[in-house]
């Protein structure tokens, strides 16, 4: 069985499942149609972890957030952790929903701001927060949560950069790193 959209799953039932008058209907038919709906709303995740990590020298230009654990990953999701990336793989469907988040510990230098950004396939797009440092021994927590919709059928690379804003450049200690992808079942609109 495989994920599909609502509007496939609809499609699928008046085309399988008709008034019965003539006794067509299968207990195949039934049973295929309720394996896609169960597939379809099933839960699907690329979940990776680093439990401490240290961006060095981080200043304006960007640094990937990268990876040493994968905690959970579903067959939508490939992971690279050495790379930091998640891929939703589309797998067939004409749209895919994703919900992204994002959660670490930041250790920086007093006042200075750190910027976690959400890149697709290299562009940064919206989704990420920004953190401002709290000096030595003291963590300020990184986190956000955001939708996202691919309308082309395509599969998408995702990963999280950092960037420091104010202050110059320095080692930024992160820990208890955790980047997630969830799938979200699609209309198919």
């Amino acid at each position: 069985m495989t994920r599909k959209t609502m509007l496939a799953l609809i499609a699928q039932a008046d085309a399988t499942l008709e008034d019965n008058t003539t006794g067509a209907i299968t207990a195949a038919d039934v049973r295929n149609l309720i394996k896609d709906v169960i597939d379809s709303f099933a839960p699907g995740y690329g979940a990776a972890a680093n439990p401490l990590v240290t961006l060095p020298a981080l200043g304006i230009t960007p640094q990937i957030v990268k990876y040493t654990q994968n905690l959970a990953q579903t067959p939508e999701y490939a992971m690279s952790l050495a790379a930091g990336t998640i891929t939703r793989l589309a797998q067939g469907l004409p749209t895919t929903v994703n919900r992204v988040s994002f959660y670490a510990d930041v250790a920086a230098p007093a006042g200075n701001e750190v910027v976690f950004s959400l890149f697709r396939n290299g562009v940064d797009i919206p989704g990420g927060t920004t953190v401002s440092g709290q000096g030595a021994g003291n963590v300020s927590q990184a986190a956000f949560s955001v939708g996202t919709t691919s309308p082309d059928g395509a599969d998408y690379t995702y990963d999280i950069r950092a960037t420091k804003i104010s202050g110059g450049a320095d080692n930024v200690e992160l820990s208890n790193v955790r980047f997630i992808l969830e799938s979200v079942p699609t209309l198919g609109i």
